[in-house]
């Protein structure tokens, strides 16, 4: 793939600590760009750095995260193989990373280096393997995190590259409160993740959003939509689930989500497990209609939907869910077969919505 241009950028105040931990390692940083822009298919990194080892230099794409969670493990491995096939090289700059997280990242190739002094960096001529150094103390860290209301209405504006209406539609279109709307869209702002046009908003950085939306769904949303796991009786296969919703006539209550939804949209993928977001039904109904039982170990997910639900995806077996909660589904797992997936779910039904 033909590398894109860089520009020189001041060095970022976050990247100031972790100088210091690459010359401990034997390595020198040699110059610090940022990625130009290049359509709505790039990856952005937070910046691209020189190393210099002991027999030569490489560039690495950096993504750095304040602090590196179990949840949004998915996601953040998703995002750095991204890079990975940009740039050839990528790397994870953040506060902490447990040994049970790090082997996860060597298993992937992928490197990383925290504040504490852990790190994996392997190239040619380059092998750097540190782990279980706890975490440092540090004042004054900032944690801008989205909140729940934030990450719905980040979903909204990720249908389309320009949204237009007043301030109460996207209230309406999210299904949060009409108050903290102005609040969120000026934090987008700041952001560079929107900018403001006549009688709406315009998308300015997508992919950052659609990254954004993957770890916020992971680590704030789903735990507060989720209601129940539980399973199947046996006997059926989990496609089965989908028939029944259409043949109870439970198409715009129960909307196919997760693998089962991925399954069903791409036509690529032999299914393992399923959401089902339940939009004005109870879930001991929808357990009662499709014939499933309680059980926190389940194939069969139960979460509530949110917002303005869009059942236009409906195909003759179910309506599926959005297209962007299949994709933050399929990336609640560091999983090498559903990450593929996720991909061709962005690239055929993410992304053209941008265009």
């Amino acid at each position: 793939m033909p590398r894109r241009p860089q520009r020189l950028a001041p060095t970022p105040a976050w990247f100031g600590p972790f100088v210091e931990l690459f010359t401990r390692l034997g390595l020198q940083v040699e110059k610090v760009a940022m990625e130009a822009r290049a359509g709505t298919d790039a990856v952005r990194a937070d910046a691209v750095i020189t190393l210099r080892g002991p027999k030569d230099r490489a560039e690495w794409a950096c993504e750095h995260k304040t602090r590196l969670e179990r949840a949004t493990l998915g996601p953040t491995i998703h995002h750095l193989v991204r890079l990975r096939e940009q740039v050839g090289r990528a790397l994870l700059l953040t506060e902490h990373v447990t040994p049970p997280i790090a082997d996860e990242l060597r298993a992937q190739g992928l490197g990383f280096v925290d504040l504490a002094g852990n790190a994996f960096l392997q190239d040619e001529g380059l092998l750097v393997w540190v782990t279980g150094r706890p975490r440092v103390a540090r004042a004054g860290v900032e944690r801008r995190a989205l909140h729940a209301a934030g990450t719905k209405l980040l979903c909204v504006l990720l249908h389309q590259r320009r949204h237009e209406g007043t301030l109460r539609d996207l209230a309406d279109e999210a299904g949060i409160a009409l108050g903290g709307v102005a609040r969120i869209l000026r934090e987008f702002e700041r952001r560079a993740w929107i900018r403001r046009v006549k009688d709406g908003f315009e998308m300015q950085d997508p992919d950052a959003m659609l990254k954004r939306w993957d770890e916020g769904y992971a680590d704030t949303l789903r735990p507060k939509l989720f209601e129940t796991n539980c399973r199947r009786r046996p006997g059926g296969p989990l496609e089965r689930i989908a028939e029944t919703i259409a043949k109870a006539e439970l198409g715009e209550k129960i909307l196919v989500g997760g693998e089962l939804g991925a399954a069903l949209l791409t036509k690529y993928l032999r299914p393992e497990t399923a959401t089902l977001h339940l939009d004005g039904i109870e879930p001991k109904d929808a357990m009662r209609a499709l014939d499933l039982v309680p059980d926190p170990e389940g194939d069969v997910a139960l979460v509530r939907a949110f917002g303005r639900v869009d059942v236009g995806t409906a195909r003759k077996t179910a309506a599926l869910a959005d297209p962007l909660w299949i994709h933050a589904e399929l990336l609640l797992r560091p999983d090498d077969r559903l990450r593929d997936v996720a991909e061709k779910v962005r690239i055929d039904h993410v992304e053209p919505r941008w265009k």
